[in-house]
């Protein structure tokens, strides 16, 4: 998606800024998208709790990580490079999911 698609669905952000890393980001309440160049690139939410992941009920998001074969934790998030999902897990009862585009990650991994 682009910014203005994302506009488009959404309305206008409560807040737009451009952070070091030359990324746009839209923020909506509690969720934030992110851009490089216009295109969408990652979105960050709050954990909503269990979730369908291809047809599959989760539970917990946090824990089902931790069972795929390619799952890190690095600096706080619990990733996967696979399904493009990373968990910011600072604080264990108010987690966050970060939804990214396949490579974006890959270098901080």
């Amino acid at each position: 998606m682009t910014v203005i698609e994302v506009i488009d669905k959404l309305g206008e952000p409560e807040k737009t800024r451009e952070v070091y890393s030359g990324e746009l980001e839209l923020l909506y309440q509690n969720t934030i998208f992110r851009f490089i160049d216009a295109r969408l690139v990652e979105c960050t939410l709050p954990d909503p709790g269990p979730v369908i992941i291809d047809d599959i009920p989760v539970i917990n998001l946090f824990e089902w990580l931790s069972g795929l074969d390619d799952a890190v934790d690095r600096a706080r998030f619990r990733v996967s490079l696979n399904t493009g999902i990373a968990y910011d897990y600072t604080d264990p009862n108010a987690g966050s999911i970060t939804l990214f585009q396949s490579g974006h990650w890959d270098g901080l991994i």
